[in-house]
């Protein structure tokens, strides 16, 4: 449950600290909503929700909005998409298949690397002091 929580948080906040910039200086963001597939375990889910809502927190400027919505994927088409543009982009980088990736390429703005250490990090991952 641990590495679910540290997972999901740290890629949250990697993927804000890529975005948020661009879209606070066009004046597009009031508010961020995080939608994560339902986590059938309430216990697992509320260890995520309260990890998501803490690098909400620490990452978004003070007093923007954010709201955490849970969905079954099955149902949801952003989570669909969003599960097939990593799936295409891991298989770029880990068989180089480029079939699926190829589809998806125009749309492509940005690869964040999971396993670089984020920004602001020393090469563990851990904060720079």
């Amino acid at each position: 449950m641990r590495e679910d929580r540290s997972f999901y948080s740290e890629m949250l906040g990697r993927l804000l600290k890529l975005i948020l910039p661009h879209e606070l200086s066009a004046g597009g963001a009031e508010q961020v909503i995080a939608i994560t597939d339902s986590i059938p375990v309430n216990r697992k889910r509320q260890a995520v929700e309260k990890a998501i809502r803490t690098t909400l927190t620490s990452t978004l400027p003070r007093g923007m909005k954010y709201r955490v919505l849970h969905h079954q994927s099955r149902s949801h088409y952003g989570l669909q998409v969003a599960d097939y543009c990593c799936w295409a982009v891991f298989r770029k980088w880990q068989t180089g298949d480029l079939a699926w990736y190829n589809l998806i390429r125009p749309a492509v703005k940005n690869e964040l690397e999971v396993h670089a250490p984020s920004p602001g990090t020393g090469g563990d991952g851990r904060p720079e002091r």
